[in-house]
């Protein structure tokens, strides 16, 4: 049994010797010696064990894989002696091996880096350098920055929400998340998202998008004058119609007066003057107060909607077409295509032309001697 023991003893000392960490002595300087260098740290390793070197060097250098060395950041070289050869291998900054091989698992840059992020906490080092390009105000907002996404937000938002939020960097951004009440990056963005384009809540978002709107002006303007889709909002908005009201009134009315010329062969301009007169109540109608009775008329319909139908009436009725206010302006200053007012074939000309031309029967009767219109219905 002691022979046992004896055994075990000697094989710790033995393994101690050959795998235990060196006692490191720092020097000024090797002068005068060929020294071998080594390049890998398993070669460093294995002429340590191999030989039984218990003792290694450190001399403080300015090493080339640091960036931005400096006497606060110097670098460490390493030598050991084997038979009076000198061995050498660049520490990165590193103060022991094992530090050395941890630091390299870890994939940090340099020692200097290294016990940096240990002094602060880190054991991370993707993390660590998240914290050192960023402005955070302690270790725990960058670790929860990390965790909830807010990495590298500019490049993955190139061009579109921080350019408008002015975020220079990941630890601007979540600050102004956390002021916004947001701690995790995917709402943020999708905050971002909807109140960029002018919309006040996700939901607002949601339910104008289903309705095709793509901004907020133009969703919360519809809502407020009864539009409940952006394609007839759209198609208001470029006739100057405000409301939903006066658009649909619209619609009715042309769709009116384009039935009436294509079942009774009117022109348009006397389908329009039909479509008003049989909207005159029921009675006996001198010629000479049938245009005061015509505007009146036309007048009680609001000034954007009779704007809309002159517009019509002049045959500038392709208006969703014009993609600019400026293209729209020149589209009316056409000479060709002078806006001609619908309240302008009201005069007693035109309408008695109207009536010994056209057949109204189906409303009533008119009499070219008395100059009676006789309306029935």
């Amino acid at each position: 049994m002691k022979r046992i023991f004896s055994f075990i003893v000697t094989l710790s000392v033995f393994i101690a010797s050959v795998y235990g960490e060196l006692r490191y002595i720092e020097i000024d300087s090797i002068k005068n010696v060929p020294v071998i260098e080594i390049k890998n740290i398993d070669d460093f390793e294995a002429i340590i064990n191999e030989y039984g070197v218990r003792i290694g060097y450190l001399q403080k250098t300015i090493d080339s894989s640091i960036k931005n060395n400096k006497k606060d950041m110097d670098g460490l070289m390493l030598y050991i002696i084997v038979d009076s050869v000198y061995f050498s291998f660049s520490m990165k900054g590193y103060l022991t091996l094992s530090d050395f091989k941890k630091g390299e698992s870890l994939k940090f840059l340099n020692g200097a880096d290294y016990n940096k992020a240990l002094t602060l906490g880190f054991d991370n080092s993707e993390i660590y350098y998240y914290y050192t390009k960023n402005s955070f105000s302690s270790v725990k907002d960058c670790e929860d920055a990390f965790k909830n996404g807010f990495v590298n937000v500019n490049e993955k938002n190139t061009g579109s929400v921080f350019s408008y939020g002015n975020s220079k960097n990941d630890s601007a951004v979540y600050y102004k998340a956390r002021e916004a009440g947001y701690l995790n990056y995917a709402d943020y963005i999708e905050y971002l998202a909807y109140t960029n384009k002018g919309f006040n809540t996700k939901s607002d978002w949601q339910l104008a998008k289903n309705k095709g709107f793509d901004v907020g002006k133009d969703y919360y303007s519809a809502l407020e004058n009864g539009f409940d889709n952006f394609e007839d909002y759209n198609s208001a908005h470029a006739m100057a119609l405000t409301s939903n009201k006066d658009y649909q009134k619209y619609k009715q009315i042309t769709i009116e007066i384009e039935k009436f010329m294509k079942d009774k062969n009117l022109e348009k301009k006397n389908a329009i003057i039909y479509y008003y007169i049989q909207k005159l109540p029921k009675g006996e109608m001198a010629l000479s107060a049938l245009p005061d009775l015509l505007v009146e008329l036309f007048n009680t319909q609001s000034e954007e909607l009779g704007n809309a139908l002159d517009l019509w009436y002049s045959d500038i009725s392709n208006i969703n077409e014009v993609k600019s206010q400026q293209e729209q302006y020149n589209f009316n200053r056409n000479p060709k295509k002078q806006i001609i007012h619908i309240k302008g074939l009201f005069s007693q000309t035109t309408i008695a032309d109207f009536l010994k031309s056209v057949d109204m029967t189906s409303i009533g009767s008119y009499s070219s001697k008395n100059q009676i219109l006789k309306k029935i219905k």
